[in-house]
């Protein structure tokens, strides 16, 4: 790697240490196959290769997303964020839910999910950069070294028998924490054995 590179890598790290110490809020852009899927909230942590940004919808703290640092298009930070920050301290949003309680390594996939996995969390998977976008939600069941495997469970609330094995390859964005599977674990039935 060139100095010149390193330099710039530097300056980009250090320009979201700085997001994360000032605790802006910011939009992630994002672009998969001429599709765009931002991300607006709060940028908590980061690494090497991945952030954990807390995710901000309609004025409520809902969750968490880990992306790879080299799998967005830019980042936003301007007026408009910052009304959203004002608005959402002034609704006490910040003061009640900012931030996370557990640790996580951001190394690898395979620290993540193990630290996911250890707290209990459900989690939403996304492929996004196929040409057939895959949606995964499930139980962290299984990390191994190129893959991991979830107990899927369908929009009826069925958990799978067989689980769903994903490429860590393949994975853009992994969730957690948010109002969806934290309610909806909550009422899962297994399925039938076959």
């Amino acid at each position: 790697m060139t100095t010149k590179l390193k330099d710039k890598i530097k300056a980009y790290d250090l320009m979201l240490q700085k997001h994360i110490d000032k605790k802006d809020f910011v939009k992630i852009n994002r672009t998969f196959k001429e599709r765009e899927d931002p991300i607006s909230g709060f940028i908590l942590g980061l690494s090497k290769t991945f952030l954990l940004v807390q995710c901000e919808n309609e004025f409520l703290l809902n969750g968490y997303s880990i992306i790879r640092k080299d799998q967005f298009d830019s980042l936003r930070c301007n007026k408009y964020d910052h009304t959203i920050k004002k608005i959402l301290k002034q609704e006490g949003v910040i003061d009640k839910n900012y931030g996370i309680n557990i640790s996580i390594k951001l190394t690898t996939w395979q620290t993540i999910f193990r630290d996911l996995k250890k707290n209990d969390y459900h989690v939403i998977i996304e492929c996004e950069d196929m040409d057939e976008p895959l949606f995964d939600i499930g139980i962290i069941k299984r990390i191994g070294t190129n893959s991991l495997a979830i107990q899927y469970y369908s929009p009826t609330g069925l958990l799978e028998n067989k689980l769903t094995t994903i490429p860590y390859k393949d994975i853009t964005i992994v969730k957690f924490g948010d109002r969806y599977t934290t309610t909806f674990r909550k009422y899962l039935r297994k399925s039938a054995k076959k």
